[in-house]
């Protein structure tokens, strides 16, 4: 897939470094960490305690006084490095702070890769 394309539908993951607490659904259990890369569908999370390929999380992100809300799925993990999550059901009023961050990142601004996500 040609990488403009990639990145105008959002799979493209940008660095990004921010603060996240990840809470496995079934049991409340915590895990910290901080994103490496971020795109709409998901991100990277390096932590020393990573769940499990499969885990269903809440996953909270901030960065910069913002946080970002919504459910996320584990779709791989690295013992002792961290995992990459997708997320999942994204709340409507999440969708601008993500969009923002994800501008950021891609030296653009927020309007820009709103209209780009609408192409």
């Amino acid at each position: 897939m040609e990488l403009a394309r990639v990145r105008r539908i959002g799979l493209a993951r940008l660095p990004f470094a921010a603060e996240v607490r990840a809470t496995e659904l079934d049991s409340g259990r915590e895990t910290w960490g901080q994103t490496t890369n971020l795109s709409k569908r998901g991100c990277y999370v390096r932590t020393r305690q990573p769940f499990s390929q499969g885990t269903l999380l809440v996953l909270e992100i901030t960065n910069k006084g913002a946080r970002f809300l919504t459910d996320a799925k584990v779709a791989y993990a690295i013992e002792s490095d961290g995992m990459g999550l997708s997320f999942l059901n994204i709340p409507a009023n999440e969708l601008p702070i993500l969009e923002h961050w994800l501008a950021s990142a891609g030296g653009k601004r927020p309007s820009e890769a709103s209209r780009e996500g609408t192409e």
